[in-house]
């Protein structure tokens, strides 16, 4: 499943300089892994919530699409608006950072 438009997570995703590769895509879509791979995502982004990826993800990911970098981040900074948006910004500017 990945945050396609109309969604905090893609909003967010946006206003950090991010291009959704599944923006095209209506709200949480379920994909195939030929559709990641077709998408060629620079950055797999693989949030901590609401399912809980761990290190042990990341190597299925990386198999799939070896030429992006893939991690874990924190979804509560993501997809949880309140108080945390104070926090978000400088996260997501963070992990824009592509070395």
């Amino acid at each position: 499943m990945v945050a396609g438009m109309g969604t905090f997570i893609d909003e967010m995703l946006r206003r950090a300089g991010f291009r959704n590769v599944f923006e095209n895509l209506a709200r949480y879509p379920e994909i195939t892994a030929e559709q990641l791979q077709q998408a060629a995502p620079q950055q797999i982004l693989l949030s901590s919530e609401p399912y809980p990826f761990q290190e042990k993800h990341l190597a299925e990911f990386r198999a799939l699409c070896p030429g992006a970098e893939v991690r874990i981040v924190d979804g509560e900074l993501f997809s949880w608006y309140g108080s945390r948006l104070r926090l978000s910004a400088a996260y997501l500017r963070q992990l824009n950072l592509v070395d």
